[in-house]
């Protein structure tokens, strides 16, 4: 095959991924596409995964993807004549002690909010959908009817077919060498001495992915680790089944296995715990259809499982060891989206073992991204902006890699945090947190302190009452009694400078920000559709000069979107993360403490001012605001002198609070946080912040927002008693019918009860239900529920609300106001 010169788009990679992004780019009407695949279709992971396709998963997002997958899957034979395989065996998924359980309850909940119906079941069901299991241990289990399997490969070969009847050009057996840019945008491909012009290339090529990024100096922190599974000659107990029949997947998590019948016999694999990171060098250039050497050392361990599980493995002849590569990435989720480094490189991969049932609603939502140039749907979990370049050090993926292909089947508890690759990023007082007792989290590279009880206030994990109730809820008190610190230097800080930074500004963000010097804004940075793509804070220092405060883990959006809004304004704008520590010192003492480290007068500051401060023998300023809604400041001081100031400031009573306290405290207080409440998907009209939006600025999204009628909103939810312990992700009910999903969620210690926010539908009229969501293949949609009152809409508490939790409903009550206002004397 001759390949072209030019090419529209140019998808580098022939698995199952790139054949999907390239079937849903032609199907929504692009043509001039062009897949290279370095050796044959389906020659990387594709071709030895175990096919096995489950619509119950841990969050709202990878749910909607897998129950698309798993629709186009069983479509795809009709439009091509390709068969994918596509087989609804259902599945069966163990517990055998009760945290399992609980983690299996709360994925069934889940599902409901989907449509998805699947069915709790104990021990002796359990074994008439799996007769060949023991049984002795179970204590209950999940049966999920519409799961099943595909062939992996039939699966992409169908997609490919798709792809090709609508004109897109598949070259196999063509090695991508380089990858060139101009301007700083991609601008090709080269095949050794050939190259091929695009306006965009995806990267999708499984375990080289992260070494093609490099060609064009972008950032895929992925890894690969080897991934083992069994297949045995034919059983007599499989054969029994019958000519066409098929168990169900079996997942014994507890024991980090997965089963299936397999061609008359058993296929069965693991994550096991003590997992094998695998370097790229070793693998010769040509590897393709090949697999790694057997380790029968390595995986006896799990053999010793199996066979406890399924005793009749102790008959089966062992057929093979499968040992294949796969890619992983740093925090379990997979990754796609466009380059913050590259405009034009997009970049899909990292699947975490669950490729095949991502490929087809992941590859559609990838397509989406590159027609619109920006996400149709909340994608944020696997957004490749969630990692910074500095999480790409090959160290720190070697370390941790290993480690998320071991935790695969951990419960998710809260308060869970990965061991290995920990330190990367410290704050300028962590030796001072340390002393301090604190218990850390590793939170995008950061070390963050989430609260300061120790090991001891914090294990053993659980999803019930956790050990750190009573310390986090001191920390509480603190926050508004007395004077906490509140370590927030991992927030992005972004200077914004030049004699267009104002209009530049307005432009970017929906507030105003031609405010005076001395004032902070609270502002959205928006996309076309009025979706929020961050929040933050803007202070202004000069005529010319702003400081940009954002989370976390939007620095490197903000940056990109920045980066793309420029345009002809005279603006520059340099993050200066690491250059600044945020000291947060919330409480009702939190003047008196600040004054007492200084012989300097504290600024009188109203609400959303900033002013000049010494803290001990530091310099730097103080802002009149609190993420927690209690009284207090944000304290900025430079990296250099922010040990002086934290030492200071302990020195003159105050004490500490980690995330744990602010977040119980921002929820009582209404306040939204990016990723949860916040998102793409959302915006301010639904997010209630439209006060915040300066309209008549012309600030992007602006347009989308004008005529905007929100249909969701989000709103306070308090609980009606104590045993309620929600989570993130829970079903909300009214008039018994699903209306929404839980945001976030926390203790309240001002209540004694769990309090959350929540998005839930308000349609017009106001009626409840049903949820509009992807095409689910489950049950019908739920039927009209009962009318929402119309006072919910104006700031009333409303009763009669439920929330379902490991498939047990709690009464609960809402109001769009926050809890603490709404429910001080409900």
């Amino acid at each position: 095959m001759t390949l072209p010169s030019r090419a529209r788009t140019v998808i580098i990679g022939g698995g199952v991924t790139g054949c999907s992004i390239a079937y849903h780019l032609a199907r929504e009407g692009r043509t001039d596409i062009v897949v290279l695949e370095r050796s044959k279709l389906t020659s990387g992971t594709t071709w030895h995964a175990a096919g096995l396709v489950r619509r119950l998963r841990p969050s709202a997002t990878l749910t909607r993807l897998i129950n698309y997958s798993i629709d186009l899957y069983g479509e795809l034979e009709v439009e091509t004549g390709q068969a994918t395989g596509w087989t609804q065996t259902g599945s069966l998924t163990l517990a055998t002690n009760p945290d399992r359980l609980t983690n299996i309850k709360r994925q069934v909940s889940l599902g409901r909010a989907f449509g998805l119906e699947a069915e709790v079941v104990d021990a002796t069901r359990a074994k008439e959908l799996w007769p060949l299991i023991e049984t002795d241990d179970v204590i209950g289990a999940v049966w999920s009817p519409a799961d099943g399997r595909v062939n992996p490969s039939d699966v992409a070969l169908a997609l490919s077919k798709g792809a090709r009847a609508r004109g897109v050009q598949i070259s196999e057996d063509t090695a991508v060498t380089g990858l060139r840019k101009k301007g700083g945008r991609i601008a090709g491909v080269e095949i050794g001495g050939h190259v091929i012009e695009a306006e965009e290339v995806v990267i999708a090529c499984g375990l080289w992915s992260r070494e093609v990024a490099a060609m064009a100096g972008a950032h895929m922190p992925l890894y690969a680790c080897e991934h083992f599974y069994i297949l045995t000659k034919p059983l007599q107990e499989v054969q029994a089944l019958g000519k066409g029949a098929h168990l169900p997947t079996l997942n014994d998590q507890d024991a980090f296995l997965y089963a299936r019948d397999d061609v008359e016999g058993l296929l069965v694999g693991c994550f096991e715990p003590h997992a094998k990171g695998l370097p790229l060098d070793r693998l010769p250039k040509d590897f393709s259809f090949d697999l790694l050497d057997e380790d029968w050392d390595h995986f006896t361990p799990m053999m010793e499982n199996a066979l406890r599980r399924i005793p009749a493995l102790e008959r089966a002849e062992v057929r093979m060891l499968l040992n294949g590569p796969e890619s992983f990435t740093l925090d379990s989720q997979f990754m796609l989206g466009e380059s913050p480094e590259v405009p034009g490189l997009f970049l899909m991969g990292g699947m975490n073992s669950t490729g095949i049932a991502l490929a087809g609603g992941a590859g559609r939502a990838m397509a989406e991204w590159i027609i619109a140039g920006e996400p149709a749907m909340d994608l944020n979990e696997a957004d490749i902006r969630r990692f910074s370049p500095e999480m790409n050090v090959l160290g720190a993926l070697e370390a941790r890699i290993p480690e998320v292909l071991g935790r695969h089947y951990d419960n998710p508890y809260p308060g869970r945090s990965m061991e290995t690759a920990r330190g990367q990023r410290r704050s300028p007082i962590h030796a001072g947190l340390v002393a301090a007792g604190a218990r850390f989290e590793s939170r995008g590279g950061w070390e963050r302190a989430v609260h300061f009880g120790g090991e001891a206030a914090h294990l053993p994990l659980t999803f019930g009452v956790p050990a750190w109730r009573d310390q986090v809820g001191r920390e509480v008190e603190a926050c508004r009694s007395g004077a906490a610190i509140l370590d927030q230097s991992a927030f992005g800080k972004i200077w914004v400078q030049g004699p267009d930074a104002c209009a530049f500004l307005n432009h970017l963000c929906a507030a105003q920000m031609d405010i005076p010097e001395g004032r902070i804004a609270y502002a959205q940075i928006l996309n076309r559709k009025g979706g929020i793509e961050s929040d933050i804070t803007v202070q202004r220092h000069g005529p010319e000069t702003y400081l940009m405060i954002a989370g976390a883990g939007e620095v490197v959006r903000d940056l990109k979107r920045m980066r793309e809004t420029k345009g002809d304004f005279r603006v520059e704008f340099t993050d200066v993360t690491s250059g600044y520590a945020i000291l947060g010192l919330a409480g009702a003492q939190a003047r008196e403490v600040l004054q007492a480290t200084s012989n300097s007068p504290v600024p009188d500051l109203k609400r959303f001012q900033f002013g000049p401060v010494e803290i001990g023998l530091a310099r730097g300023w103080a802002g009149r605001l609190s993420f927690t809604g209690e009284e207090g400041y944000e304290l900025y001081i430079p990296a250099d002198m922010a040990m002086a100031a934290y030492e200071a400031l302990v020195a003159a009573g105050a004490s500490h609070a980690g995330l744990y306290a602010s977040g119980s405290l921002r929820i009582e207080s209404g306040f939204r946080a990016f990723g949860h409440e916040l998102g793409p998907g959302t915006t301010p009209q639904e997010a209630g912040l439209e006060a915040f939006c300066a309209f008549g600025t012309g600030f992007v999204g602006e347009a989308a927002l004008l005529d905007h009628r929100p249909e969701r909103r989000i709103v306070s939810i308090l609980f009606d008693g104590p045993e309620a312990i929600p989570i993130h992700d829970e079903p909300v009910y009214y008039g018994g019918q699903v209306v929404g999903q839980i945001t976030s969620a926390a203790w309240s210690y001002k209540y004694g009860r769990s309090v959350a926010l929540a998005m839930i539908d308000v349609p017009p009229g106001g009626t409840a239900g049903p949820r509009p969501t992807l095409p689910t293949g489950g049950r019908d949609a739920p039927t009209q529920g009962q009318a929402l009152p119309s006072a919910l809409l104006e700031g009333a508490v409303v009763r009669g609300f439920e929330v379902e939790i490991a498939c047990t409903r709690y009464a609960a009550r809402a109001s769009l106001k926050p809890a603490k206002e709404a429910f001080a004397h409900d």
